[in-house]
């Protein structure tokens, strides 16, 4: 139960406080990206799960529950906010990049280190690393396709 309400609390209201302030400023990622970023997210825990290369524990016995709050919070809140800095700050990718995904891998490095979350033999950090990485590609790929579509202001 506290497992369950630690994660609600720090990936998913945490996050989505501090979303108030992007919307107020450019809601159509909102509308946008952050249904993508959040599909990514489901779809590459599940996978992630369902092949055993990790474990979230929480006190759910419902395996959707388990990430629902990942996948919806910090995951889809962190591409809004890389969405933020891209386009509309203007931010160079060069340091935009480092900061998410090395961001992004050492929330997970803490999750891993207070046992939140196991990797099994098959994945590690690197692996980790890795697929953020192409998280956030796939993320500044599709912001300039709708960059080019002139979605965006």
């Amino acid at each position: 139960m506290v497992t369950m309400l630690l994660m609600i609390v720090l990936s998913f209201i945490i996050p989505w406080l501090t979303a108030g302030y992007v919307y107020k400023r450019a809601p159509k990622i909102f509308f946008t990206v952050a249904p993508f970023a959040a599909l990514i997210a489901l779809i590459l825990n599940q996978l992630g799960i369902q092949t055993n290369l990790w474990t979230i524990h929480t006190s759910s016995n419902v395996g959707m529950l388990n990430t629902v709050f990942l996948d919806l919070g910090i995951f889809t809140i962190s591409a809004v906010w890389f969405t933020y800095f891209m386009y509309y700050k203007e931010k160079q990718p060069a340091w935009i990049y480092p900061i998410f995904v090395l961001g992004m891998t050492g929330v997970e490095f803490t999750a891993l280190s207070i046992h939140l979350l196991t990797y099994h033999e098959k994945w590690s950090i690197f692996y980790t690393f890795l697929m953020y990485l192409g998280g956030f590609i796939t993320i500044h790929l599709i912001i300039r396709k709708l960059d080019k579509l002139e979605v965006y202001p």
